[in-house]
């Protein structure tokens, strides 16, 4: 009775794996993000903040289309969470970007010419074979509830996913 007892004391200390949050509908990101670009990532790095308790990633996106808001042709967004200086963080629901990966990010401005992603993982989605898919693998949807006739978060042709943002008021 002792070892289960402290079998789940321990496993009610560990951290959540995932993160939750409410479903933002395709349109709903687009109105809301100063940008929507479709890109190619180039380059991924980590660092960590001036006072050495944070890590932020830095990816460099390359804008093959803007979709909402007009794009430079090179878009830095900041990511929480990485690993750098012998420090790695993971902040849960925060998106994951792989050098050479096609992606359309949903973006909010930050700070220097840098942005955000609008929605955390629901803002990025990874393209493959005609299909745009957010990795929700780390989200729990405390609600799935959109708008009537607006896309929830999940796997869409990317043709879909283009007129929808550009249609987005």
């Amino acid at each position: 009775m002792r070892k289960l007892a402290a079998i789940a004391a321990l496993a009610a200390a560990l951290p959540a794996a995932g993160s939750q949050a409410v479903a933002v509908s395709v349109e709903a990101l687009a109105r809301t993000s100063d940008l929507v670009v479709r890109g190619r990532v180039e380059e991924i790095s980590a660092r960590r903040t001036d006072d050495g308790r944070r890590v932020f990633t830095y990816v460099a996106v390359a804008t093959a289309a803007a979709w909402r808001g007009p794009a430079p042709a090179r878009v830095v967004v900041i990511v929480p969470g990485g690993a750098a200086g012998g420090i790695a963080q993971r902040v849960d629901g925060a998106p994951a970007f792989a050098s050479g990966e096609d992606v359309v990010v949903f973006l909010s401005r930050a700070e220097a010419g840098a942005f955000r992603v609008n929605g955390l993982a629901q803002g990025k989605y990874r393209v493959e074979g005609g299909t745009a898919r957010p990795d929700l693998s780390q989200v729990e949807f405390v609600s799935r509830q959109v708008a009537a006739g607006e896309l929830p978060p999940g796997p869409v042709p990317i043709a879909e996913l283009e007129r929808r943002v550009r249609s987005a008021r």
